[in-house]
Order: structure tokens, then sequence, then C-alpha cells
């Protein structure tokens, strides 16, 4: 496989591209010394940090370089740089050199390319790809393609930010084992919780570089319950950290082809994966009028595309919207949700009532007696606001007209706290929501869980011959996130306490040894790390389920 006559990159360029930049490797160095590689594109850069954080990849290099690069820059170069592949295209013998390669946990070597996906559906490229590929399968090893649309924004710049607080400082020896003991293991807290625990140990600043240290770390090894594809990173964002015995997760492989499978037509799934992008609370568009609700409609689909990765300038183009225009409609969508969607829906004129005019309303509004907008207007609390801002500007203040009281009552019906309250209701009604935005904000899988509880009428007959005439329940605890089954019992009556507890038990075992005991018909796809831990009184299911 090595070819004398191929020379590896120079000192300056890869494959006559310039070098961009430099990812700093923890894999293939230390903390305290990462090697640095180089990329030239984003999308290169992109797939060094999915390597990097990949927990089954165990070493990881760049194909193409030589030993005079390697010596300049000290960098680990393969057994066999440059890593020459020979493929064939329009009947003539070519080579060329993969991006990166590297070996898996198992001893399975792999070999990765990125680039557009447009770029590597070219002919040239397609049968680059195709040797590789043949090459990767005689070794029984496996080969990947990275394109935009694979190796995600989101993701890398969830990285990108773990990265660049991975590098150790003197004070993280002292404060990793305090940490430990107020953030353990599968338990659920965000970075801005857990740092105000230690802020009476260390200095805030310390604590929070050491918390996010951590963090980078078990997510390099596969320990971090986050989807980092459907979360940005913050201080605020609840995350858990899982036990370093406990079974690493994967990301989702990248593919081996961009290939349309042959002579099959494309065929429309069912998805249980949510479509839409857009966290929050969803917007009844039926009670709009007709010009406005489809308006409502273009501007949520060209939000939709762009957040699904569609350039910006061609969604603009062809939904009519002016680029800043969109730009605005986006920014404000992730901010607001699909209310800022709505023609003029998020939008409000400040008022020039004087706030201590508008307290008052609200009092007043808010009482059981329910008075009317006149009675507000004229109400003698009112008088006394304005006698008490005469007398501390000393200039006269007026009385707001019954015009800003009605327009201000108006403004305080389109909070549904304040009409409960005003209503005399038990509780607050929440918005409409759909269930992709419920599902979207939930952090994590198996967070949040629901019982289905059913009777079914079947003919029961005990080992001992005893007939039972009662109904059968079933029952399943099901992730409200990825609607998996975690667990399943049935009952000779109503759910009992002993039947929940017998429904977390099922959830915490191994599913492909029930399916064995029990002598199933099909697969119970369910797998994952998971315990119970208590937290102030609180039982909670931590999980990582798929």
């Amino acid at each position: 496989m090595v070819a004398p006559e191929v020379q590896g990159i120079d000192l300056f360029k890869i494959a006559n591209r310039s070098i961009s930049g430099w990812v700093p490797s923890f894999k293939m160095g230390s903390a305290a010394a990462p090697v640095k590689l180089p990329f030239c594109s984003q999308l290169e850069e992109r797939l060094l940090l999915w390597l990097e954080y990949h927990p089954l990849v165990v070493n990881y290099a760049r194909g193409d370089i030589d030993a005079q690069f390697a010596t300049k820059y000290r960098l680990p170069i393969p057994q066999h740089a440059p890593f020459t592949i020979g493929y064939t295209f329009e009947d003539r013998s070519h080579h060329y050199l993969p991006d990166v390669v590297g070996m898996l946990a198992g001893g399975q070597p792999f070999i990765a390319e990125a680039g557009m996906e447009d770029d590597k559906r070219g002919d040239r490229n397609l049968a680059k790809a195709e040797a590789a590929r043949r090459l990767a399968r005689l070794q029984e090893g496996v080969f990947w393609i990275g394109t935009e649309r694979t190796l995600t924004k989101r993701r890398s710049f969830n990285l990108v930010f773990l990265h660049a607080r991975r590098k150790t400082f003197p004070a993280f020896a002292d404060i990793a084992p305090a940490l430990q003991e107020v953030w353990p293991w599968g338990d659920v807290a965000s970075v801005e919780e857990v740092a105000s625990r230690l802020s009476h140990q260390f200095p805030a600043d310390l604590v929070e570089a050491a918390i996010w240290k951590v963090v980078a770390d078990a997510a390099a090894a596969g320990h971090l319950l986050l989807d980092l594809e459907q979360f940005t990173l913050s201080r605020t964002l609840p995350l858990a950290l899982l036990h370093p015995s406990a079974p690493v997760l994967v990301p989702s492989p990248l593919p081996d082809t961009l290939e349309p499978p042959p002579d099959r037509e494309p065929m429309a799934g069912v998805s249980c994966a949510p479509v839409a992008l857009i966290p929050g609370p969803t917007f009844d568009a039926s009670r709009l009028a007709e010009p406005q609700r489809e308006q409502f409609h273009r501007n949520l689909r060209a939000v939709e595309q762009v957040l699904a990765g569609a350039k910006q300038a061609q969604v603009a183009k062809d939904a009519g919207i002016p680029r800043p225009t969109l730009s605005r409609l986006v920014k404000r969508t992730k901010s607001l949700g699909r209310i800022a969607c709505v023609p003029y829906g998020s939008y409000t004129r400040k008022t020039t009532m004087h706030p201590a005019f508008q307290e008052c309303i609200r009092r007043l509004y808010v009482l059981p007696t329910k008075l009317s907008m006149t009675a507000i207007h004229e109400h003698t609390e009112m008088q006394q606001v304005a006698t008490r801002l005469t007398s501390e500007t000393g200039k006269p203040v007026k009385l707001p007209s019954y015009a800003q009281v009605r327009k201000e009552v108006q403004r305080l019906k389109m909070e549904p706290e304040l009409v409960a309250m005003r209503e005399g209701a038990k509780s607050v009604p929440r918005e409409r929501e759909s269930a992709e935005s419920f599902a979207l904000s939930i952090p994590a899988p198996a967070l949040l869980t629901q019982v289905d509880e059913h009777t079914m009428d079947l003919y029961v007959v005990t080992p001992s011959g005893e007939t039972v005439a009662s109904r059968v329940h079933a029952a399943v605890l099901v992730c409200v996130k990825t609607a998996t089954i975690l667990g399943a019992v049935l009952a000779l009556g109503p759910l009992k306490e002993e039947d929940y507890m017998r429904l977390v038990k099922v959830s915490l075992e191994r599913k492909e040894q029930l399916v064995g005991i029990t002598g199933c018909e099909h697969a119970w796809p369910c797998f994952g790390f998971n315990h119970i831990t208590t937290k102030w009184g609180e039982t909670r299911l931590v999980a990582a389920f798929s």
C-alpha cells in the first residue's frame, strides 16, 4: 500500500490547500501537552473533533502527512505514511491520500473523509470513496464520510466549547475531589447550581473551570448524559455524568456511502424523530385572518428550513423574504418560539402611562370583585396615586384616560396567570403545546416518564387450576422524550404501589435477558445505563435509553 513516488503534504499545505488551523488532541497527547493536528476546512475540523470525542476511537492521525511534515510539527503519523489508496477512474489508475486514519477500541482500523456533500457526490470522489470502502472491508475495518449534513454545526459548537475547557490547571487537583462529593454520578444539575455548592470553598471562576473540564472529560469518555445534537451547552442546562464503569454512550456513526440504494425507489417512512427544531409552546394559527395565517406559515417554513441547515440566502430568495428580515426572524424564533413568526404577534409598543398607574390597574384588575373598566378608571386608588405622584414630582399629574385604562386591561387579559387569579381558578392553565415542542424541551431521555394502563379481557387460569374472573390490567413505563417502552407489567386488578415498583424494576433490567426468559417472539430494542438515585427525598430514574 506504500507508493514511494507519492509525496505527502508540504510544510504549509495539505493537498495543495493552505492549512486553516490546528486542533489540539488530548487523545493523542495529554491534558498538559496535547498534540496539534492540522485541518484545511471547517468540515475537517468538525471531523477531528468528532473523532476526538468518540469514546471508541483509540487513536487517529492524518493519512496524508510524511516524515518531513511530522518531524517539523512533532505529529504522529500512520504506520504506512503517506497512507495511499489506489483507485480506477476513467480506465486509468490513480491514488489519493485520505484525510484521517486510525484505530478503534476493538482493534479495527478506520478511514475517515470530510467534505461538502455536493463535492463528495462527484464521479471522481465516488470512485475514491469506493476504493477506501473496499480497503476498509478487506482490513475488517470501517469507512466514514462526514459532510455538512452529518457533522452538524450544533454538535461542533458544543465540542469546541468543551474542547477549549479541557486543559488542566494547578487548582484542578484540589477542586476535583470536592466536586465529586457535591455532584455524584447520575445527579442531574446545571453548572450554575453545582458551582453554587462549592462557592464557599474555592474561587468561583476556578470552580466553574473545573466543572467544565469534568464535563468535557466525561463527554470524551462517552459518559455525558446529553444529546449534543439537540441542545446547546450553557451554565443553566441540566447535565448528568455517568459512572466511569458504565457502558459508553456512542454517537450515531457517520455513513460509509452517499450513493442512493441501487434499483430502489425512495420510500417515505414513518419517523418518530421530531421534524421541528423550534422548542417551546406552539401557536394556533386558526384564529388568525387568512392573509396573516398565510404569512405566518410562510415565515415558519422559512425559519424551520434555516434551522435544519439550509442556506439562509437561498431560503430567503425562495420564500420572498428579505434576507435581513429572515435573519431577524430566526433569532427571535429561537428566543420567543413560534409566536415570533406571527405578523406583529411578539412586538409591543411602550406605553406612556406611569408605572405607578400600571401597578394600580393590575392590582384592581385581580380583585375578587371583578371590577369593570369604568370602575377601575374611576376608583379612588387611581386618584390617590395621582395625588402622590403630584406631591413627589412637584408637577400636576393627570389621571389616565379611559382609553388608556382599556388598553392596559386588554393587555392584562392576555396574561393567563392574571386571568386565572381574577376568575379564582385553582391552577394556571398551561399554554397549548405540540408533542414535538414538549419532547424537544426535555433535556435528556428518561428524565420524564409516564405510566400507561389498559385493561384486557383475558381468560386466566392459575397454576393451581383456579380461574381468575377479574380483568387483567397491563401497564407500561414509557419515556416521554423517545417513546421507548422501559418496562411492562401485568396485574389482576387496578395498579397498586407494588406494581409501580415492579415497573421500575423491569426498567432497570437487561431487555435481552427478559426477552430470553419470557420467550418473546420479537426483540426489545431498549438499552442504556440506568440506576436509581435519591436526591432531597425525591426518587428519580436516571437513564440513557434509546
